[in-house]
């Protein structure tokens, strides 16, 4: 009786504060409906491709060693087309979206390894962190490359459906969309990829799946938002599973702490890849 009495309770206190929630959502997401990028293109199209250029040009020896290792490599004309509308953009720290090859030989290799056991089966992935969907195109090609089905569920502060300047070259075409932006790619996008918009605090808990075979970390780089992020995969992964984290080095030091004391804690195993000597990747393979 007491117990019912309490679900009830719960019940009513949560209808109470729902409106109040939304309305505190609304207030947090307004500022990333107005431009967030600046009301105009940051530099020229031949900006663009010049910067475009010089990201071609360098090389990645761990990235190398990694896809040998995973036995998948991405094409690079495809990812340097992707990367050029979604990655090349104008910043102070060099530009590098070796992630990507990262992303796709180390979801092909865990698809390799873990084969469909019934013909309907799909792979759930997670990611933190959409910006303008580089990679979650990157693992949305893995999935159509290696002919397996599943959902990329990938959460962003940004909206999906609000027009905008990216800081990128598509900019000079007027504002855009994300999804306008990723048109190119949109059978991959239908096929594969679920955009989710909000804080990621208060997103991730409303999304509930039964199994996250593969999840890619990339949002807020702060310890408590790096675990906070954890915890709410931690539970429907499976020894074999996979989490990989971005930007695992001294400039971002909660992130370094909290990879650290979830393999210590939470018995994953790492291997760290470096792209730079000031930007790595951890690859966390839960045992």
């Amino acid at each position: 009786m007491l117990s019912s009495l309490l679900r009830i309770y719960q019940r009513l206190v949560f209808r109470m504060l729902k409106p109040i929630q939304g309305a505190l959502e609304r207030q947090v997401n307004a500022r990333w409906h107005n431009y967030p990028f600046g009301q105009t293109p940051r530099g020229s199209r031949d900006k663009y491709i010049r910067l475009a250029t010089d990201a071609k040009t360098q090389s990645y020896p761990e990235v190398d060693a990694f896809e040998i290792s995973a036995g998948f490599t991405l094409d690079t004309g495809w990812l340097h087309d992707l990367a050029l509308h979604t990655q090349v953009v104008i910043k102070k720290s060099p530009l590098c979206y070796a992630h990507g090859r990262v992303l796709y030989s180390a979801l092909s290799a865990y698809l390799r390894d873990n084969p469909c056991t019934f013909p309907t089966e799909k792979i759930t992935i997670w990611e933190t962190g959409t910006a303008r969907g580089f990679s979650a195109l990157c693992m949305a090609k893995a999935l159509h490359d290696q002919k397996r089905a599943g959902t990329i569920v990938t959460f962003d502060i940004l909206p999906h459906h609000t027009k905008m300047f990216w800081n990128c070259i598509d900019d000079w075409d007027g504002p855009k969309t994300r999804s306008e932006l990723l048109n190119p790619w949109k059978i991959l996008i239908q096929n594969y990829v679920l955009f989710h918009q909000g804080d990621t605090r208060l997103e991730l808990p409303k999304v509930k799946s039964n199994r996250i075979h593969f999840a890619f970390l990339d949002g807020v780089h702060s310890y408590e938002d790096v675990i906070l992020e954890f915890e709410n995969i931690r539970e429907q992964q499976k020894p074999g599973d996979v989490i990989i984290y971005d930007d695992y080095q001294d400039q971002f030091n909660g992130v370094v702490k909290a990879v650290d004391y979830i393999c210590d804690s939470h018995s994953y195993t790492r291997d760290v890849i470096r792209s730079q000597s000031n930007r790595a990747y951890v690859v966390t393979i839960k045992n």
